[in-house]
């Protein structure tokens, strides 16, 4: 499981999203700090884009099924995005840059893990037409 590269970065990506959803305050209004957990629909997002990424981190015996648990959780931090930039416009709040570098770290860690999951799909696939 660890010896994949794409277990490291699927790792990566659980862990920044759960320090969003935990530790890490996404923004800042009238100087008061708000975390995740002060945002239902953020909470409930980070917490499913940081399950995704750890569930598929166990699937990897079942590489279709990994691919599409890594899609949906792109999908999910893609909402992630939305939802904060409707926040920033609805309030006018100051978003907390800890926040948007974790938020692209677990993005860019789950496009990596998705293409190490396809390159060994496509590596199987070669290996059993050669046979």
């Amino acid at each position: 499981m660890i010896q994949r590269i794409q277990s490291i970065y699927l790792l990566v990506a659980t862990i920044a999203l759960a320090l969003i959803s935990f530790k890490v305050p996404v923004y800042t209004l009238h100087a008061k700090l708000f975390m995740a957990q002060d945002d239902t629909k953020m909470f409930i997002l980070t917490i499913v884009g940081a399950l995704l990424a750890f569930i598929g981190l166990f699937m990897f015996k079942n590489r279709k099924f990994q691919m599409k648990l890594i899609r949906l959780a792109v999908l999910v931090e893609m909402v992630i995005g939305v939802r904060l930039f409707m926040v920033f416009k609805e309030f006018e709040v100051s978003l907390n840059i800890n926040c948007i570098i974790l938020l692209v770290l677990a993005l860019v860690a789950l496009i990596l893990a998705y293409r190490g999951v396809k390159k060994d799909d496509d590596l199987v696939r070669s290996v059993d037409r050669i046979r």
